[in-house]
């Protein structure tokens, strides 16, 4: 019963986040919108700060969690699309399932400093992949900002219109991007 309630509370907040800007929902909101006491609320959460920052410090973990998972063993990209596919298909997925969440962070009323943190992690992580593996990209670091920006652009615009296309096609279009920049 507790963890339901607890869920209840994470999913209004999400749900509040695609109408409101953060600072203008309340706890009073929250609670309504989630059917649950304010004595619940408080059983779970210290305000709406700490709600906030428990709901963002999950989904980064996880979308970490995932990068970590599919960041080692890639071998010359061009040899192995697949992988890189899947890489894209994987964290695409994770969006998808969760796009009301990221649609809300990123697009309805975008928080800048977790966008940041997406961003730079998976900088991290792509650093780590070129890294470790034989490349002839002259400048990585250039490479690595130019890519994510056409990721990133590819990803805000398919969330910004309602995820219309199944990761697949978005991972396989990606791919394809990925392919000829390395020309």
């Amino acid at each position: 019963m507790k963890q339901n309630a607890k869920y209840k509370i994470i999913k209004s907040l999400i749900d509040l986040l695609e109408i409101y800007p953060f600072e203008n929902i309340s706890i009073k909101m929250i609670c309504a919108n989630s059917n649950v006491n304010r004595s619940t609320f408080y059983d779970h959460f210290q305000d709406k700060f700490d709600l906030l920052s428990k709901i963002q410090n999950y989904y980064l973990n996880k979308y970490e969690q995932l990068l970590n998972t599919f960041s080692f063993n890639f071998d010359n990209i061009k040899k192995n699309p697949e992988k890189v596919y899947k890489f894209f298909h994987i964290i695409l997925k994770y969006i998808y399932r969760k796009k009301a969440f990221y649609h809300a962070i990123f697009i309805s009323h975008p928080n800048k400093e977790l966008v940041m943190e997406y961003i730079d992690i998976t900088k991290q992580y792509y650093a780590r992949i070129l890294g470790e593996n034989n490349t002839t990209i002259q400048n990585v670091p250039f490479f690595i900002t130019y890519t994510m920006s056409g990721q990133i652009g590819v990803i805000l615009n398919w969330l910004r219109l309602g995820c219309q296309e199944s990761p697949d096609e978005v991972a396989s279009a990606l791919l394809a991007n990925t392919l000829k920049v390395q020309r």
